[in-house]
Order: structure tokens, then C-alpha cells, then sequence
């Protein structure tokens, strides 16, 4: 028994081999390609949106008068939060503006960052949806210029005097707004324009775009703080302008699918097609279409659910918590603890890129199964940081180096699971409703992260091993049940339900049946 549910499984992954070799025809290079050339514009799409994402939390260091400190804090990634000290002076700093800084309480500096996330998590079905229905191209074209105008607005709090904090925090919400979007429509549109045996790789590169967009901004931001007086504008200015130009490059060179480009060949558009079932035609998609019941009774979709969810709880508190972790609890001296974390965005970087080519390697050449491939990488992006939560456990202040090296470790492995993990994963199970079902599953994840947040707070009320030990213990449980559930169950074989062929043909179906209806009752009516 259990061996022909091997071979069936074995099977349904080889129809992809066979389709590939089919005719003795070969595919078309990758570089250069149409396919190519998208990852390479989402890639930058990516640069654009984590500039923005990172943006108010690298400028809230210059923004904000802290005459009574001398130390700034840092929020970066949205969430990492870390500790420099001011370099230059005011009188070191050079620019045409003047200098203004905001009055902010702590307490209104935490409402403006969160106000990015209230808006983010509202609009992950609705981008998949949408990425669906109307295409991804102007999906991505829709959310990008719409954060783009936001940031570049941002700049008007200089003018302000009374109204920049309920106007900050409505800009910050319709950035979150546009960005929630962005991930189920990429999602969606690799479904469409990767086939199974390049999909690591195109969406590797592609979310490459979100470590070097945190660590690029970083780096620039701090330039512009401490060398510039209201610094912090040119930060608004300079993410929102590279969001227009990026826009210019997307809407000329990129289309919803293969069917769609103008300019694509025919090699590249039939290797695309045949491969991923796609037609190319615009679907029509309401609740009462969507197989809910399918997808809440599929294992391999409940354990990617649950692997999403257990990944994002974790990560979500060690990106907010990396910085408070190196400096109180190894005594990290504050001025380095940004090149470390800047260090370990660019591993994490290098790994979510290399699994995913190893991965697309490791199936092109049979040496195992696409399931096979996202089991192995997911294992390691969930097994890893159990280790990693282990080890933390003992690294005190003696043991500084150690613990150095344990939070790169974590940050490099969180990248195997943007590469050939769980992120991908849903593009391979669901390709026809992917957009739509990674949009819930990251609701569900971004969800669980912010109760992660709440749940440490509660735990740690003091900077000290003993209670950041807790928190290690319980959020290495958590990776270890996401590793093991989808190691169980998880898959990478397209459900039937969710092939683009069989809703393509359910839909001609039922147009079918609704054009012979009115001639059928024609013909009585004459008689």
C-alpha cells in the first residue's frame, strides 16, 4: 500500500519531466529570458517596498528630539530593533533644510511603527484576490505607487507643526495598506511564469530584493541621520523616488503571464504554458468559488499552514528582540550591534538565493522529488533555529562570540525557507488559488507573530538570562512542531483541485451548461 501511494506521488512529479522532455525539444535558457528579466524587476520591487517598510524606523532616530539621551534607538525591518550612538554632532552636520525634530513619546513612537503592520495584515487575501482576478502586474503597479506617493508625502511632516502625528501614522497605515498585497500577488505570478523545475530559483532572486532592501536602507539612512540635518526627509524622499522609477521599468517591460507578453518568444511562451497549465485569461473569483472546504481538509495544505504559522512566530519576535538580545543580554557594545545584524541580513541574503538554485539543481538532474527537495529545506529552516534556541540558552555574557555566531546561524537559515521552504511551497500545492491561500496563511502567521510579541513581553520583564531562557525554550518547541508536521505531510504535488487545468475546465463546463439550458428550453417553448 505504501509503496504505490510512492509511486502515485512519484508519478504526478514526473508529469513534469515528461512535459519538459516532450518532443525532444529542450527549454529555453534561463539568462537571458522574459521569466529572467521579471525576477530581476521583483527583485527590485522588493528593494522598493522593504525601503519603505524600514523607512520611519531608521528615520524616528533623527526625527525625534531625544535632547535628554545619549543614545538613539534604532527600529529596523519593521521590527529589529538595536541601539547606536549619535556619531556627529549637530554642529558636524551639513544640508540646505533646517533641523526639526518631533516631540514623541515612546509610547507614540510604538503606535507609529505598529501603524505599518495594522494596515498590512488587512490586505493579504484581498492581494491574492486581486493578483487573481485583475493580474498581478497591476497589482504590484497599484500597491508600489501607492506607497511611493505615501513615503514621498512622509516628507510633508517638515511643514507640519500641530497634525504630523495622526497625519505620520495614516501614511504609515496606507504603506502597510499598499505593501500587504505584495507577497500574494508574488506568489500568484510565479505560479503563472515559473515552472516547477525553476520556481526556487526565480523566486529566490526575486525575494533576495527584501534583505538587501533592509540592509541597504539601513546603511544609507544612518548616513543621512548623522550627517544631514532633518536627515530623515531625504530617507522619505529617496524610497519613494526609487518606488517611481522602479514603476516605469515594470509597467513597460513585464505582463500577467507568458500569454499576455508582447514580446516573449514562442519557445519560452509554450515551454511556460505547457508546463504550468496556464491560458493566460483573467479568472473571476468570489468566496463562493474558492473550494474552502478542499483546502481545510487537505493535509499537506494544513501542514503548510501550520509550518507558516511556527516559522513567523518565531521570526517575528527574533527580529524585533535581536538587538535588545546582543545588548543585554551579551553585552554587545551598541555601536556594533548594527553591522552584526546587517552581517546576518546579508547570509540570509546568500542562503535564501543558493537553496533555491540547489534546490531546482537537486530536481532537474532526478536526484530527488520537488517534495522531496522543499521537505529537506524546510527542515533545515525550522530544525536550525531549534538549535540556535538551544544553544542561546547558555550564551551569557562569557559567552559572547558563541552567541555572535548563534544569531547569524538563525538569521542565515531563516533564508532556506524563502528560497525552497514553506514560502514557495504554495505555488507548487495550489497553483490556481496561491495568491489567495498564501494571503491567509500569512494572515494567520503575521498574527501569531505580533501574540509572540505580546507573549514575550509578559515573560520578560528584566534583562536577564533567566527569563530570555523561557522564551527560547518555547519558541524552539514551536520551530520543532513546524519542522516535524510538514516533514509528516508536507507536499509539493499539485492538488487536482487547484490545478489551473482542471478550474480552467470546471469553468468551461459550467458555461457550457448554462448555454445549453436556454436552447434546451427554446426548443419546448416551440413546440
Amino acid at each position: 500500500m505504501r509503496s504505490n501511494s510512492i509511486t502515485n506521488i512519484e508519478e504526478d512529479e514526473l508529469e513534469y519531466e515528461f512535459a519538459r522532455t516532450l518532443d525532444g525539444e529542450t527549454p529555453p535558457p534561463l539568462i537571458p529570458s522574459k521569466r529572467f528579466t521579471l525576477a530581476l524587476l521583483v527583485f527590485f520591487a522588493f528593494i522598493v517596498q522593504y525601503s519603505q517598510r524600514v523607512n520611519l524606523p531608521i528615520a524616528i532616530v533623527c526625527m525625534v528630539n531625544r535632547t535628554k539621551s545619549h543614545e538613539y534607538q534604532l527600529s529596523f525591518n519593521s521590527t529589529t530593533t538595536t541601539t547606536i550612538k549619535p556619531l556627529v554632532t549637530a554642529l558636524q552636520k551639513r544640508g540646505f533644510l533646517q533641523e526639526k525634530q518631533f516631540n514623541w513619546m515612546e509610547l507614540q513612537q510604538q503606535i507609529l511603527l505598529g501603524g505599518y503592520w495594522a494596515g498590512y495584515i488587512f490586505t493579504q487575501v484581498p492581494g491574492g484576490w486581486l493578483a487573481t482576478t485583475i493580474g498581478a502586474k497591476w497589482v504590484f503597479a497599484g500597491s508600489l505607487f501607492t506607497s511611493s506617493i505615501a513615503s514621498f508625502a512622509s516628507t510633508m511632516m517638515y511643514t507640519m507643526s500641530s497634525t504630523h502625528f495622526i497625519s505620520m501614522f495614516l501614511l504609515r497605515f496606507i504603506v502597510g495598506l499598499a505593501h500587504g498585497v505584495l507577497f500574494p500577488a508574488t506568489i500568484a505570478l510565479w505560479s503563472l511564469w515559473a515552472v516547477p523545475q525553476e520556481r526556487s530559483t526565480l523566486a529566490s532572486i526575486g525575494f533576495c530584493g527584501t534583505h538587501l532592501g533592509t540592509s541597504v536602507t539601513m546603511l544609507v539612512g544612518g548616513l543621512f541621520c548623522r550627517h544631514l540635518y532633518s536627515g530623515w526627509m531625504y530617507i522619505f524622499c529617496l524610497t519613494g523616488i526609487l518606488g517611481f522609477i522602479w514603476l516605469l521599468l515594470w509597467i513597460s517591460l513585464t505582463s500577467d503571464s507568458p500569454n499576455n507578453h508582447k514580446t516573449i518568444s514562442d519557445h519560452e511562451r509554450d515551454y511556460i504554458c505547457n508546463l504550468t497549465g496556464s491560458t493566460g485569461k483573467k479568472r473571476s473569483m468570489t468566496l463562493a468559488s474558492i473550494p474552502w472546504k478542499n483546502i481545510f481538509t487537505s493535509k499537506p495544505l494544513i501542514a503548510l499552514f501550520i509550518t507558516h504559522i511556527a516559522n513567523l512566530f518565531g521570526l517575528f519576535f527574533f527580529l524585533t528582540n535581536l538587538g535588545k538580545i546582543l545588548t543585554e543580554i551579551h553585552r554587545v557594545p551598541t555601536q556594533y550591534t548594527g553591522y552584526i545584524l546587517a552581517c546576518g541580513f546579508f547570509l540570509t541574503l546568500l542562503t535564501s538565493l543558493s537553496s533555491g538554485i540547489i534546490a531546482d539543481n537537486l530536481v532537474r538532474n532526478n536526484v530527488m522529488t520537488l517534495t522531496t527537495a522543499r521537505k529537506m529545506f524546510n527542515s533545515l529552516t525550522s530544525f536550525i533555529p531549534v538549535l540556535c534556541m538551544i544553544s542561546l540558552c547558555f550564551c551569557d555574557e562569557s559567552k559572547k562570540v558563541l552567541g555572535i555566531i548563534t544569531i547569524l546561524v538563525f538569521l542565515a537559515s531563516s533564508g532556506l525557507g524563502y528560497g525552497s521552504g514553506y514560502v514557495v511551497n504554495f505555488a507548487d500545492i495550489v497553483p490556481a488559488y496561491s495568491g489567495v491561500i498564501f494571503g491567509l496563511g500569512n494572515s494567520f502567521a503575521s498574527i501569531a507573530g505580533v501574540i509572540g510579541n505580546i507573549i514575550a513581553g509578559m515573560i520578560v520583564t528584566k534583562p536577564v538570562l533567566e527569563q530570555w531562557r523561557k522564551l527560547f525554550i518555547m519558541f524552539g518547541i514551536v520551530y520543532f512542531i513546524g519542522g516535524i508536521v510538514f516533514l509528516l505531510f508536507g507536499s509539493a504535488v499539485p492538488r487536482k483541485w487547484a490545478k489551473f487545468q482542471s478550474v480552467n475546465n470546471e469553468k468551461e463546463k459550467k458555461l457550457n451548461d448554462e448555454e445549453i439550458i436556454p436552447m434546451n428550453q427554446t426548443k419546448q417553448i416551440k413546440i
